[in-house]
C-alpha cells in the first residue's frame, strides 16, 4: 500500500482503505477501482491524499471466486444426506480452486496477511479456514501435496456439524449442558465417518476432519491425542480453525480480532504447535487496514498501513478527538514513532 496525492491519480488504481468524508461517512469504499469521476468527486470534497494498493499487494480475503465456492459449499451441504456423498466431490473441486488461486500468486509467501473477512455462518467459516490454512501452509513451506491435503481437509473439516442439532453459533462450549457438549463434540466423528470411504479424499485430509479439535497437550477431542501423534497438517488447520471460530463465533463466543490473537499467543506450546503458531502470529496483522481503533488518550483513528516488525503498532489516520469532534486536517500517527500512544480497543 502507498500514499498518493489525489492530483497524481491516473485512474484504475485500487483503493487500499476507504475514503472518509469530513462528516465521517464513507465516500468511497476500500477495494474500489478508481475512475476519473471518483477522482473528481474526491477533489470536490477536498480530499488531498488516498492510500492505494501496490500491484503486488496480497491479503487474506474472500474474493469473488471464494464467494462462489461458499455458494456451492452451502448448496451441496444443505441437501446432503449422511453418507450419500455423490455431490461432495464438488466441494473438493472448490478447495482445488482455492489452492490454484493461491499458488498463482506466489508473492503471498512471506507477505503480511490481513484478515478482512469474518465468517457469518458455517459455510463461510469453512471457506475462510481453507483459504487461510492454504496460505499458511505455503508460508510454512509445506510441499504442494501437503498444501492440497490441508485445503481439502480444511474445507471439509466441519461437515459433521450438518449432523448435530445443538446450537453452536456464538456459544461458548462451557455454556453448553453436558448433553449438548457431548453431542457437539461428536461432529468430528460424524464428519470423518461420513467421508471415510471417499477415495478422492486423502487419509491426511480425513485426519484433519477427525482430529481438528485435538490439542498438543492431550486435552482435545475425540481421542485426547498429544502433539507427537498429530500431523503438521492437522495442527495447522486446528490453529486456523480456532482463530476463525473466535473472530466469527462459530463454536465459540465471538471476540475481537486482537483478543483472538492474544488467545493464540497465550496458548503457544500448550494448545498449539510452537513453530506453526509462531509463523501465524508473525503473519497476521493484529489491527487490519481499515479497522477503526481507540487509543489510550481516547482518540479514534483508522489503520492505514502496517509496521511489519511489530504488528500491534500500525500507522493510523486520526478521525476523532477524545471529545468526539472530528479532525479537520489530515493527521497520520505512526505508533512505532509515538511510543506513548497505544491501542486499547477496536470499533
Amino acid at each position: 500500500m502507498r500514499e498518493v496525492l489525489v492530483s497524481k491519480l491516473k485512474g484504475e488504481e485500487e483503493l487500499a482503505v476507504p475514503v472518509i468524508a469530513n462528516n465521517g461517512s464513507v465516500l468511497i469504499h476500500a477495494d474500489t477501482i478508481l475512475k476519473q469521476e471518483y477522482i473528481e468527486r474526491m477533489q470536490d470534497y477536498g480530499i488531498d491524499i488516498v492510500f492505494v494498493k501496490d500491484v503486488e499487494e496480497v491479503t487474506y480475503s474472500v474474493d469473488e471466486s471464494y464467494a462462489e465456492s461458499k455458494v456451492i459449499l452451502e448448496k451441496v451441504l444443505k441437501r446432503h444426506i449422511y453418507k450419500h456423498n455423490e455431490e461432495l466431490k464438488k466441494i473438493g473441486e472448490e478447495a482445488e480452486k482455492i489452492v490454484d488461486n493461491v499458488l498463482s500468486e506466489p508473492e503471498v509467501i512471506g507477505r503480511l496477511t490481513e484478515v478482512r473477512n469474518i465468517s457469518t455462518d458455517m459455510y463461510s467459516h469453512c471457506i475462510n479456514v481453507c483459504s487461510l490454512s492454504t496460505i499458511m501452509a505455503l508460508k510454512l513451506k509445506m510441499s504442494e501435496r501437503q498444501v492440497r491435503n490441508v485445503a481439502m481437509g480444511a474445507i471439509m473439516h466441519d461437515v459433521g456439524l450438518q449432523y448435530i442439532s445443538v446450537p453452536y453459533i456464538n456459544v461458548e462450549p462451557a455454556e453448553m449442558s453436558p448433553q449438548e457438549l457431548s453431542e457437539y463434540k461428536k461432529h468430528t466423528v460424524y464428519g470423518y465417518s461420513s467421508m471415510q470411504e471417499e477415495e478422492w479424499l486423502s487419509d491426511v485430509s480425513k485426519e484433519i476432519i477427525l482430529l481438528h479439535h485435538e490439542r498438543i497437550d492431550g486435552e482435545g477431542y475425540p481421542f485426547q491425542q498429544r502433539g507427537a501423534k498429530l500431523k503438521p497438517e492437522v495442527k495447522l488447520v486446528t490453529l486456523c480453525d480456532d482463530f476463525d471460530s473466535l473472530i466469527s463465533g462459530i463454536g465459540n463466543k465471538k471476540v475481537k480480532m486482537y483478543e483472538a490473537i492474544e488467545y493464540i499467543r497465550d496458548n503457544v506450546g500448550r494448545i498449539y504447535d510452537s513453530t506453526i503458531s509462531g509463523k501465524f502470529l508473525e503473519s497476521i496483522a493484529v489491527y487490519p487496514v481499515g479497522m477503526e481503533v481507540v487509543l489510550n488518550d481516547g482518540e479514534v483513528g483508522m489503520v492505514v498501513t502496517q509496521n511489519k516488525e511489530i504488528t500491534d503498532r500500525p500507522v493510523i489516520k486520526m478521525l476523532r478527538h477524545a471529545d468526539g469532534s472530528e479532525y479537520k486536517e489530515e493527521v497520520i500517527r505512526d505508533l512505532m514513532k509515538c511510543l506513548t500512544t497505544f491501542i486499547v480497543d477496536t470499533l
